[in-house]
């Protein structure tokens, strides 16, 4: 009789346990009402290169790291926004945030992030906000948004457009920056953490709208169809008719192909019940993570952030002695990890240090008594590596980190330069998608204006170029259409610093559209001949956010003369001395030269000086003269 009263008293436990599972998943409110749109969506494959190139190298990254190692990890800030009744009742506690940002740091430790809440909660005390209807956040954004932070307003009542209830939303689009939460939903770890994916790119595992996924279960065109993301399995879309209440898919979906789906109820950036929800995959992590770093690296506190400056961040030469400053006040220890191998090199708030030939990342770890936060500056310090031959079209880098310029925000409000290709991030301003430089969709840089104030300055500095040629010239491509567009400046430095506008500026809106091709540029560099020079463009932000200015396809060329083989004559030849004597018809501008023996190896190089070339004690035979210019290679014997 005790088992059989063990025997009921366990089943009817379970059947309690089903019922409230069946009532909980009943009750339970639309997750997620993020509706990716198809501008983010045409942004978000702009940027695929990118992406995929991190995605591919992501888990070497995660492999390579170890215990002493910089874990990479930026910390990026929220601002919350509590809606509450008007005379200040109810809302949710800052407890309940920081509990769940706890949560939200360990889910997204391997995206090599964490969040923290920056400077405590802005209270929203009105009765009319309490009911939050989707679209609701328009106007508070106005008045309420910090910008550089994630915004996240937290309310009692949740509704989409149709009044359906709902945990959540976000609006990522262009610099929105945007969260809406049901306090309710807070408590539950995906929810918060599924909402800062949206944030950072991703789409649900079914696909961008709410229709059953177009993806194949095979994976074939996993690239393309439902998440855009390979190592998450076909998804039919999850309601609580297909998973059941232990978290197993008990659905009988097929895709196009008649297999059945086998998804991942468990995927975070699904649709199945809240409590199923617990992991990213890794193509997800590093998705997050690159678009952090190509989208929105800008991200930071205003009063308690890890940014920092440097008097000087690139040389010519095979030596830099750099003086660092951390901008950031209430700070009561700095630690600088000057190459980012996980060592602490200074604890002073400005070390100078000195480095040798090669390119730096430089990492920043700031505390008080509160918290600490890090921000690592990807390729900071580039000291040596001279080019001699230029030829820069920004085709070759895949990701914002890999550019072998400088970037800058000089006036730190989130103004800079980005690597992009199609459209920029806002509509009507920049190059369209189908028509950059070269009518394709090629890579580019361009000056993002949302988000950023006028008369903001964000620099783009080119690595060390030699100049040997005095018939040089720079010839860059660029993109300048929109109401807002500001100024273009083009700034040369040799080792007396700085010569600002080689040219007079650009200013304001030089393309009449988008689909408007690049224009070109050329600025003389004879005055620079035998020295080694850096190009800068300086962007100032013009007047409102449709003001993206784009560049591309920044290189050097010679200018030759036009000479021909008949019009050039050598002599004394054969030799009777150490000099040669060069005769022009017509000549008009100093040439460049090269002497080689018939083996190809150079004995003389040079420009063209009063028409005559010592040769120097070289010894008896044959050797050949070669000049070279627009119309043609010019070749000479010349014999001692």
């Amino acid at each position: 009789m005790h088992v059989l009263k063990s025997t009921i008293t366990l089943f009817l436990f379970f059947i309690f346990l089903l019922i409230g599972w069946s009532i909980f998943a009943q009750n339970e409110p639309l997750s997620c009402g993020t509706i990716t749109s198809q501008k983010n969506i045409d942004f978000y494959n702009s940027i695929k290169p990118q992406l995929k190139n991190f995605e591919q190298s992501f888990t070497q990254k995660q492999a390579s790291k170890s215990k002493f190692q910089t874990k990479f990890i930026n910390s990026i800030p929220i601002k919350a926004h509590v809606i509450r009744n008007s005379n200040g009742t109810g809302g949710i506690c800052e407890a309940t945030i920081n509990t769940a940002i706890a949560n939200l740091n360990s889910i997204y430790a391997d995206a090599f992030m964490e969040f923290f809440l920056c400077d405590g909660i802005n209270y929203l005390d009105d009765d009319s906000l309490c009911h939050f209807k989707k679209g609701d956040e328009k106007t508070l954004i106005e008045t309420n948004n910090v910008s550089g932070l994630i915004n996240i307003y937290f309310t009692d009542y949740l509704v989409n457009y149709s009044d359906e209830s709902i945990c959540g939303y976000t609006d990522n689009e262009g610099r929105n920056d945007v969260i809406v939460l049901k306090n309710s939903c807070v408590t539950n770890d995906s929810t918060l953490a599924h909402e800062i994916g949206h944030f950072f790119s991703l789409v649900h595992t079914h696909g961008p709208d709410d229709a059953q996924s177009t993806e194949l279960v095979d994976g074939s065109n996993c690239d393309t169809d439902g998440d855009g993301i390979c190592d998450t399995p076909a998804d039919p879309k999850l309601t609580t008719k297909n998973v059941n209440n232990f978290c197993q898919y008990i659905g009988t979906e097929t895709d196009a192909k008649g297999a059945a789906y086998k998804p991942d109820v468990n995927n975070i950036m699904s649709y199945a019940m809240k409590g199923c929800r617990t992991h990213f995959t890794q193509q997800q992590l590093s998705r997050m993570y690159a678009f952090y770093l190509t989208a929105k690296n800008y991200l930071a506190s205003p009063t308690f952030n890890a940014n920092f400056t440097a008097d000087v961040s690139q040389t010519c030469d095979e030596t830099l002695t750099v003086n660092f400053e951390s901008h950031c006040e209430n700070i009561t220890k700095w630690e600088w990890d000057i190459n980012s191998d996980g060592v602490v090199d200074y604890t002073s708030k400005n070390p100078t240090h000195t480095f040798t030939t090669g390119v730096y990342d430089v990492t920043l770890t700031i505390s008080n008594q509160n918290r600490s936060v890090r921000k690592t500056y990807s390729k900071f310090i580039k000291v040596g590596d001279v080019e001699s031959l230029f030829n820069e079209d920004f085709d070759s880098y895949n990701l914002q980190n890999e550019i072998n310029w400088t970037m800058r925000d000089v006036t730190q409000n989130g103004y800079n330069w980005l690597l992009n290709k199609g459209q920029t991030a806002s509509i009507n301003t920049g190059p369209s998608l189908l028509k950059t430089a070269n009518n394709q969709t090629n890579t580019y840089m361009y000056a993002e204006a949302s988000g950023a104030k006028e008369g903001d300055i964000a620099e783009l500095i080119s690595p060390c170029i030699d100049v040997y040629n005095p018939n040089s010239e720079l010839e860059f491509s660029y993109h300048m259409f929109g109401k807002g567009i500001g100024e273009l400046h083009i700034d040369i430095k040799t080792e007396d610093g700085y010569i600002n506008d080689v040219i007079p500026a650009l200013i304001g809106s030089h393309q009449m559209s988008e689909d408007d091709p690049f224009l070109i540029e050329n600025i003389d560099l004879s005055s620079y001949v035998n020295q080694t020079i850096n190009v800068r463009f300086r962007a100032v932000r013009g007047s409102n956010w449709d003001g993206d200015i784009a560049i591309d396809n920044v290189y050097f060329k010679t200018i030759d003369i036009p000479i021909t083989n008949n019009s050039v004559k050598v002599y004394p030849n054969p030799m009777r001395g150490s000099t040669i004597y060069v005769d022009f018809s017509n000549p008009q501008n100093t040439v460049n030269y090269s002497i080689t023996d018939l083996t190809g190896n150079i004995i003389v190089t040079g420009n063209l000086s009063d028409n005559k070339i010592d040769m120097g004690e070289i010894s008896a035979g044959m050797y050949l003269l070669t000049m070279r210019s627009k119309d043609a290679t010019v070749i000479k014997k010349i014999i001692k």
